[in-house]
């Protein structure tokens, strides 16, 4: 992955995101908790309760999820 795309993705830490993955599966709105570092080659994402940790060569594309929010009365 380039040090572009890693800047990207580190800019993401703490957000709600998606990420599609290189067989075909996706996880969707989890929230970045860390994208990796140089010794460290993997993306941590907290999802339905769950500390998940997947390889950066395994991820084609991660995108900001949308959070709705309520309007204030």
């Amino acid at each position: 992955m380039s040090k572009h795309r890693m800047t990207q993705l580190r800019a993401l830490e703490g957000r709600r995101v998606s990420l599609a993955l290189a067989d075909g599966s996706r996880i969707d709105d989890g929230q970045l908790v860390s994208a990796g570092r140089t010794q460290l080659r993997t993306i941590w994402v907290f999802v339905n309760g769950t500390d998940t940790f997947v390889p950066l060569t395994d991820v084609v594309d991660v995108w900001e999820t949308a959070t709705l929010q309520s309007e204030a009365a």
